[in-house]
């Protein structure tokens, strides 16, 4: 079943605040309409209405109901009842907040309508911050793990690079309970500045200050030959960009103009999907064949199949892809259906298998949740939403655990091409 109990999952942010669904978010035109027409309620009536409705989403269409560790009755129960005991507003949108933490980490989210309504009308485009992605490190020391900059960033330009790790936010230390929320620490106004307490692998804790800036959010793919053998490498980006897929194309061009590529690593250690990542593409290139299926809670499945097309040798060159817990999404798909299909060999460690989608639905109160709906299995029937990506080497070696010309998964990958030549 899917885990069940909160795991501090490393996700990418540039330190900024974005909520994402997939197919069947309601439009703007379709929000529930208020006005001082129909049926009045009371303020309790009201939030009781809003409370059912949340529920009968959830038993519906949370695609984990029925596994769940989870006794929803007695959750059930216990929210009514605190509803009964009268709540004002404030308190009501609070305790809808407390669920998220009483049902599986990430199925599950609340936004009051305030909330709603500032997401829907935020500008995305540009944000405020130091531009790094990063991911959420729970051992041994809680930590913020950088899993790369934007070019030209204030942490670029402050010397933070990938694979570092941020101890301590202005003197105060990255808790444990905060997870990912540390970030927001970090946040702020543009022209305001943050002190961060930095270790690069291998060398000891500085103190730097950053000077916050308005930024825009860019991924950009990493590709080059390694030195002294005929191996491709491309490392994707934490985020999605438009010209992904165009640059893989690319680099690939590349790697065979007037030569031959004998051997590819695709590293998705800090790969995560967004909207439009270029799944179906990606498999196109290097796979033929059915993949595996999309379900949802009803059982209603869509088929994963490509035809595949041979470019630049993607069909046949051989493939090692790079996985670790900062994978997420439908990297984690890419890899494991290659692998399942003995298209690739993965190296790394266990993915988290977060490969579930959302939905959202709008509430009575004008409020809004997102709710895990969908999940993903292999022909053969594994569920990588419950297990993640089985590497077929394993290597625990966390991204801040990297040393420059120290990569031990980098290596057994190239060991691995090396033994198969």
């Amino acid at each position: 079943m899917k885990r069940h109990t909160v795991t501090l999952l490393s996700a990418l942010l540039i330190f900024s605040f974005a909520l994402s669904a997939c197919a069947g978010l309601i439009g703007a035109e379709d929000e529930p309409i208020a006005g001082d027409f129909g049926p009045q309620y009371s303020t309790q009536e009201h939030q009781t209405r809003t409370f059912d409705a949340l529920w009968k989403h959830v038993t519906e269409n949370y695609i984990y109901f029925e596994s769940a560790d989870v006794n929803w009755d007695a959750l059930n129960d216990e929210y009514s009842a605190r509803i009964n005991e009268g709540l004002t507003n404030e308190e009501f949108i609070a305790l809808m907040d407390e669920l998220e933490g009483d049902l599986p980490a990430g199925s599950f989210s609340h936004q009051s309508r305030a909330e709603r309504i500032e997401t829907d009308t935020a500008d995305t485009s540009t944000y405020e911050g130091i531009g790094a992605f990063v991911g959420f490190q729970a051992e041994d020391v809680p930590h913020i793990v950088i899993l790369g900059v934007i070019e030209g960033s204030p942490a670029e330009k402050a010397g933070i690079q990938a694979h570092d790790s941020i101890f301590e936010i202005d003197g105060s230390p990255v808790l444990l309970e905060e997870g990912l929320n540390a970030v927001e620490r970090v946040r702020g106004p543009a022209g305001s500045s943050v002190t961060l307490n930095v270790q690069t692998p291998g060398r000891p804790e500085r103190t730097i200050e950053v000077t916050r800036a308005k930024l825009v959010s860019t991924g950009k793919l990493e590709a080059f030959e390694i030195t002294g053998t005929g191996y491709g490498y491309i490392l994707f980006p934490p985020i999605n960009y438009e010209a992904l897929l165009e640059d893989v194309l690319n680099s690939l061009q590349g790697f065979t103009t007037n030569k031959k590529l004998e051997g590819l690593i695709l590293d998705l250690r800090v790969a995560g999907s967004g909207r439009g990542w270029p799944l179906e593409e990606l498999l196109t290139l290097f796979h033929d064949g059915g993949v595996g299926e999309f379900y949802n809670s009803a059982e209603q499945k869509q088929t994963v199949a490509v035809e595949g097309q041979d470019l630049y040798s993607s069909q046949s060159v051989p493939l090692i892809i790079l996985v670790g817990q900062n994978t997420s999404g439908f990297p984690e798909i890419l890899a494991a259906s290659l692998q399942a299909n003995d298209r690739a060999k993965i190296i790394g460690a266990t993915t988290p298998g977060a490969v579930e989608t959302t939905t959202s639905f709008y509430l009575p109160d004008g409020s809004r949740i997102f709710l895990e709906t969908t999940s993903f299995r292999l022909p053969n029937g594994d569920e990588i939403g419950n297990s993640g990506v089985q590497p077929d080497i394993l290597i625990e070696a966390g991204w801040d655990e990297i040393l420059p010309n120290n990569d031990p998964v980098l290596l057994s990958a190239l060991e691995l091409l090396g033994l198969d030549k």
